[in-house]
C-alpha cells in the first residue's frame, strides 16, 4: 500500500511537471509572439554618413501647458496626450526659419479640418495648405533618410516608446558619433535614436514649400 502512495505521488508530480513545462512554452510562445508583432514593419537604422546638428534646431514639448490641453480637431485628444507628430512638424518648420509653435500649427489644423475624428493627420488635407509640403515614405531606410538630411530637411519618424511600448513621432535632427539625434517631445534635451531600438515604422517630411 505505501508503495502505491509512493508511485502514485511520482506520478502526480511527473504529470506536474510536464503541465508546468507546457505552461512555460506557451508563456514564452506568447510573449515571442508579442515580440514579433510590436516590431512588425519596423527597420533598424543607423545612419550611413555624419550630418551636424545645426544650432538652430528649435525644440519643443507637446505637454507644454500652453498648449497641453488643445485638442486635436473635434476629436478627444490633446495635444499632451496624442501631440508628439504635430509637435515634431513645428519644430522642423521653426528650425527651417519660419517660426510656428505647436499650439499654432494645432490650430491651422483644426480650422483647415486636417484631422480625422480619432485626431489622426490627414496628410492630403495638409497638401491643401498653402505654404507647406509633405511626403509621406511608403517605406523606410536609412537611405531616405540621409537623403533628407542631406537637402537640410528634418525628417520624422515614426518608433515605439523604449523600442517596444506605444507608437511615438519624433524629429531627426543630425547624427553624431554614429547616432541619429533626435527631437523628442517628450524630452527638455535631444536624444539617440537607439533609446527606441534604432527602430523605424515609418518616416514623414513635413517643410515650408
Amino acid at each position: 500500500m505505501d508503495h502505491r502512495c509512493t508511485m502514485d505521488g511520482k506520478v502526480g508530480w511527473i504529470h506536474m511537471k510536464k503541465w508546468f513545462a507546457v505552461v512555460a512554452v506557451v508563456i514564452i510562445l506568447g510573449i515571442a509572439g508579442g515580440v514579433f508583432l510590436r516590431l512588425h514593419n519596423a527597420v533598424y537604422i543607423k545612419p550611413m554618413n555624419e550630418y551636424a546638428v545645426p544650432e538652430q534646431v528649435v525644440s519643443y514639448r507637446q505637454d507644454d501647458k500652453t498648449w497641453a490641453e488643445d485638442r486635436l480637431g473635434d476629436s478627444s485628444y490633446s495635444m499632451k496626450s496624442s501631440g508628439c507628430l504635430v509637435t515634431c512638424m513645428a519644430s522642423a518648420i521653426s528650425s527651417s526659419g519660419k517660426a510656428i509653435t505647436p499650439g499654432e500649427l494645432n490650430q491651422l489644423f483644426s480650422d483647415s479640418q486636417v484631422y480625422d475624428d480619432a485626431g489622426n493627420v490627414q496628410w492630403d488635407r495638409i497638401r491643401d495648405l498653402e505654404g507647406y509640403s509633405v511626403e509621406v515614405f511608403d517605406s523606410v531606410s536609412k537611405q531616405k533618410l540621409d537623403q533628407c538630411l542631406s537637402q537640410g530637411h528634418y525628417p520624422i519618424v515614426r518608433v515605439r516608446m523604449h523600442g517596444f511600448g506605444n507608437f511615438h513621432f519624433v524629429l531627426i535632427v543630425g547624427t553624431r558619433e554614429g547616432e541619429y539625434l533626435c527631437m523628442d517631445p517628450l524630452e527638455d534635451d535631444l536624444t539617440k535614436l537607439s533609446r527606441y531600438g534604432n527602430m523605424v515604422y515609418g518616416i514623414r517630411l513635413f517643410a515650408s514649400a
